[in-house]
């Protein structure tokens, strides 16, 4: 369960780091990636992890990605939709997770004058360097 989790925190950081995009009015989170780690009982598989900073008001666009998410959420609230499921807000230490490519609608954070911040951990193929992938707009 520890090296699912460290795999989790590590393909998280990854993922938001590693992701080459535009800030927009419609992405203003800012990721910081912690760790990247292969899982050595699962060749070919790695964990990254990062941490995203929400600032007032901050939201991610719609997006996927390629591999497992555990979200966490360390300070503040963020609000998040996932596929048609219902939107839900999540506060200080609690978490959620998304199975690859699952489309996630909505993630933001759910107050206009408090940061927020979340843990994310993925599990993602090794040689995958895309870790978010923005859906087209509709």
């Amino acid at each position: 369960m520890k090296r699912v989790i460290l795999a989790c925190i590590a393909a998280a950081l990854l993922a938001t780091v590693g992701r080459a995009r535009a800030q927009t009015a419609q992405d203003t989170s800012v990721e910081h990636l912690l760790m990247r780690q292969a899982l050595s009982d699962q060749p070919g598989t790695d964990v990254v992890v990062v941490s995203v900073d929400y600032p007032p008001g901050g939201t991610t666009a719609p997006h996927d990605h390629p591999g497992s998410v555990y979200a966490y959420v360390l300070d503040g609230a963020v609000v998040s939709k996932v596929d048609d499921q219902p939107q839900r807000t999540y506060t200080k230490g609690q978490m959620w997770s998304e199975l690859p490519r699952q489309r996630h609608m909505v993630s933001r954070n759910a107050s206009a004058t408090e940061p927020a911040k979340l843990l994310v951990f993925f599990i993602v193929p090794h040689d995958e360097k895309k870790l978010i992938t923005f859906l087209p707009a509709h």
